[in-house]
């Protein structure tokens, strides 16, 4: 027993598996909004990739973004990252739809390697938690935000979420028809 608890203490790993399992039995759905929201125009921020092409936000107009805010120490970001992943697979197809994965650390040779050696396969940016604007990031991960077509936030959730819940899909996929 008191091994488990070093374990669970000292490990972000340990700590990422308890909160996957609560995850893959239902806990810690999405709050999907049953109307539109509009929780304010999204503000303008670059980001940069692995290969150091810039994405301007406010160039996406026409898109649903889905940006999410997480680090590779933090166990809530690291048991919500499977669901991402299995969400980004069912709609990256749709010229549509935006996925944006910010490691906060701006660590991306870190961050991308993770990703690589777990199989994920959802695109990585940098940005420095400083620079981000509050709108978007308010120095808690992870966080995942949705900006709408027309550059409204539409959805902004902070802590863990398991987002292959198909009503988050829906709703994804409503706001990318729109």
């Amino acid at each position: 027993m008191i091994l488990c608890f070093a374990a669970w203490f000292y490990s972000p790993r340990v700590k990422s598996w308890v909160i996957m399992a609560f995850l893959a039995v239902g806990f810690y759905k999405p709050p999907v909004p049953i109307a539109k929201q509009n929780l304010g125009t999204a503000p303008p921020i670059l980001l940069h990739n692995t290969k150091g092409d810039i994405v301007d936000l406010q160039q996406q107009k026409g898109k649903v973004v889905f940006v999410n805010f997480w680090a590779v120490w933090c166990p809530p970001c690291l048991a919500e990252l499977p669901s991402i992943n299995k969400l980004y697979a069912k709609v990256k197809d749709n010229p549509n739809i935006l996925f944006i994965s910010i490691d906060v650390d701006n660590n991306l040779p870190r961050s991308s390697k993770m990703l690589v050696n777990r199989g994920y396969q959802f695109p990585v940016y940098g940005g420095s938690p400083s620079t981000l604007p509050g709108p978007y990031f308010q120095q808690v991960i992870p966080t995942t935000v949705v900006i709408d077509k027309k550059g409204f936030v539409v959805f902004d959730h902070i802590n863990r979420a398991d987002y292959r819940d198909e009503k988050f899909l829906n709703y994804l996929l409503a706001l990318a028809k729109e």
